[in-house]
């Protein structure tokens, strides 16, 4: 099933829980992203309850504490993604988009040259 591009502060959030172990508590998560910025634990329960409606998380409550599990993986969360963009963005043709980042200097000769033998490798087996 196709999930919906998230919004940056819950892609935060689900970045947060994709990096520690899960299940991961409330705290856990909370503790994780204060390492960049304070959050409020309201907030944070707001957060969590949305990705959880929207089928990014499992939630389990053990005693006074709430686990959350993620459902979307963080690779497959950046695969859809990147679809979902490159489609929008190019409608498709990889040529262009590669086109693209070369003219804008975002990929280099060598870059493209990884990228021909990956062709290659994928298209031989």
């Amino acid at each position: 099933m196709e999930k919906q591009k998230l919004p940056d502060t819950e892609l935060k959030v689900m970045q947060a829980i994709w990096h520690i172990e899960s299940p991961a508590s409330t705290s856990a998560v909370r503790e994780e992203l204060q390492k960049e910025r304070p959050w409020n634990l309201s907030a944070l329960q707001t957060l969590l309850g949305r990705l959880v409606r929207r089928g990014f998380l499992q939630t389990e409550k053990q005693g006074k504490s709430r686990y959350y599990t993620p459902l979307v993986t963080d690779e497959d969360y950046l695969a859809e993604d990147s679809r979902r963009y490159f489609q929008k963005w190019t409608g498709g043709s990889l040529r262009d988009l590669v086109a693209c980042l070369y003219v804008n200097h975002s990929v280099t000769k060598e870059d493209l040259e990884e990228l021909k033998a990956f062709i290659e490798d994928e298209t031989e087996g």
